[in-house]
């Protein structure tokens, strides 16, 4: 017995050694960060459709949804985003835009500084995109209240107008992401 002893432990000497080697040469990468808010590249979308607003677009797998009348809103802690319509008063323009949506919105959105307004076409048709920046509610555990960026689109079509708000934590990049969403709107 005591010569099998030394055989075995020269065994597994052999077989671990280059494992051991292996391990000490091998460098570790470090987990892939994102900015608190950032929609992940490999996020999978669903389609939602709304038979009262007549639109259907893509949004973010698993996020909650609430629907209030025409308002529907899907959320995570990535941020959200929310889809309305309103009847429509012709097409929109970014007079019109800052003189009507943005108006009433920053009576109900703390702090909201508008950034940038431009026309914009998206493949269901002509829009408005208004940038802007805002106070999110404030966290419960924290007590801060989080500076937001957001994207509104406004369209009209059928004589409704569709508003469709990005909002994220300020300096995530949800370009991509907002992109898919708002490229992804259709009529029904």
């Amino acid at each position: 017995m005591t010569k099998r002893l030394p055989i075995t432990a020269l065994l597994l000497t052999a077989a671990l050694t280059p494992l051991a080697a292996h391990a000490q040469t091998s460098t570790q990468v470090a987990p892939e960060t994102h900015p608190v808010g950032d929609i992940p590249d490999n996020q999978a979308f669903v389609r939602y459709a709304s038979a009262a607003g007549g639109y259907s677009l893509e949004v973010p797998e698993g996020w909650a949804r609430a629907v209030s009348g025409t308002r529907v809103t899907f959320t995570s802690k990535l941020g959200a985003v929310e889809v309305w319509t309103a009847g429509s008063t012709g097409t929109p323009t970014p007079a019109s835009v800052r003189s009507g949506e943005l108006a009433a919105l920053a009576k109900t959105v703390p702090g909201l500084k508008v950034t940038a307004v431009k026309a914009v076409t998206l493949p269901s048709g002509p829009a408005v995109r208004a940038s802007f920046t805002s106070t999110g509610p404030v966290n419960a555990v924290t007590g801060r209240a989080p500076a937001l960026e957001n994207d509104l689109y406004v369209l009209s079509h059928a004589g409704k107008r569709v508003l469709l708000r990005f909002s994220a934590p300020l300096g995530s990049d949800n370009v991509d992401a907002w992109k898919q969403m708002s490229d992804s709107l259709r009529w029904r």
